[in-house]
């Protein structure tokens, strides 16, 4: 079954709920972006060419409850700051010891691989080893139909239904070439930032869609071409940082997200002095399993300083970006999702021409999930 393009529509750039969708190549995963004009949690966004667009439910599809070195997800426990399966892995992301650089998104100021450092079994501390539940997600990030918790919304339509997988979803005809050997454009947004990075990966559609298929084919990025696109349509180029080792498939690349994370709760209440207080903020555990009520250092979910934009290589004194912080202008007004990265990667020189799935993955650290996007291409001589 094909599905056949219909034209866009145009909608306005408002905050909603989801977290994370390619916008451009289109991917299957907004299927029902015809179908839902007027459902609530419909996702705009803002394209390379700067337009705005409808893209149906596409920042939906999603895993949970996946912590590094486990076999499986568990679907329900997006939040739970433990290694969900007792499997003992340990990070293996660079985390500032031994010399090496800091890639941790949040919760900065805890010791690596303390008490503290709450985050630790989540997918981003090993980027690529967590499990999926679907290569392409899963709608509403739960196999069954009722909706779940940890936003694991979606809204039934005749394109697609919750708990169905991304990777039963059929064909949908973007268009887009990509010349074997050359460089490519893919823009995605991200909403309700949880941290962490991300990577792109190409599968064969003649092939199985599996992650091991994406697995096999990872792409590298243009490493000094990165941009934002903001709500106004104006490009920012931004220095992105990139990591490749201790990633999965051994030496795949990793982008770090280029913008602040802002979503770490609700859990305990604390503040930037690591003192409790009251409908200040979140700092990322689950009621009960705080360390001595959100009082003792390191347990507070501050942000990584990343780049600014217009600042490349920018420090924490130009773009502070713990919780509170203010942002240079236009930044301010964009930090609520209402911004799109755009990025250039490499198209492998070695693999054939034909169709091809485009696999995004996006590995969460403040939560134990993992956001997928899968977008039909073409490879061309």
């Amino acid at each position: 079954m094909k599905v056949l393009l219909p034209v866009l529509l145009i909608v306005g750039l408002v905050a909603v709920d989801g977290h994370g969708a390619i916008v451009s190549p289109r991917s299957r995963n907004s299927v029902d972006f015809f179908a839902t004009p007027s459902i609530t949690g419909v996702d705009p966004c803002v394209n390379r060419t700067g337009a705005a667009c409808n893209n149906g439910q596409s920042a939906h599809w999603y895993s949970q409850g996946c912590s590094i070195g486990c076999p499986t997800c568990d679907h329900v426990s997006g939040r739970r700051q433990i290694d969900i399966c007792g499997n003992g892995k340990q990070p293996t992301l660079p985390d500032g010891t031994n010399g090496k650089p800091d890639f941790r998104s949040a919760n900065r100021n805890a010791t690596p691989g303390s008490e503290f450092d709450i985050y630790r079994h989540n997918p981003w501390r090993s980027p690529g080893n967590a499990p999926v539940a679907d290569a392409c997600g899963l709608a509403g990030g739960t196999p069954w139909g009722p909706d779940a918790p940890e936003e694991g919304r979606y809204k039934n339509t005749s394109a697609a239904h919750h708990g169905m997988k991304g990777t039963d979803l059929p064909e949908l005809p973007t268009g887009v070439q990509w010349k074997i050997g050359g460089e490519a454009e893919v823009t995605w947004q991200v909403r309700n930032n949880h941290g962490g990075g991300y990577s792109y990966r190409l599968c064969p559609a003649t092939g199985v869609l599996s992650e091991a298929c994406f697995q096999d084919h990872p792409l590298d990025f243009v490493r000094d071409k990165q941009a934002l696109v903001l709500n106004n349509f104006t490009k920012i180029p931004i220095q992105g940082l990139f990591v490749d080792e201790g990633t999965s498939p051994t030496g795949s690349t990793w982008a770090l997200l280029p913008t602040p994370p802002n979503g770490f709760g609700p859990r305990c209440i604390c503040s930037p002095d690591n003192n409790y207080h009251p409908a200040n903020f979140d700092c990322g555990c689950k009621m009960g399993e705080q360390h001595d009520g959100c009082r003792s250092p390191g347990n507070c979910s501050l942000g990584a300083c990343l780049p600014c934009p217009g600042t490349p290589g920018s420090d924490c004194s130009r773009c502070d970006n713990g919780q509170g912080a203010t942002y240079p202008v236009p930044w301010q007004n964009e930090i609520r999702g209402r911004v799109a990265i755009l990025d250039y990667v490499k198209v492998p020189s070695e693999l054939p021409p034909g169709k091809y799935i485009l696999g995004f993955r996006y590995d969460c650290e403040a939560t134990a999930q993992v956001w997928s996007n899968c977008a039909d291409i073409e490879l061309v001589a």
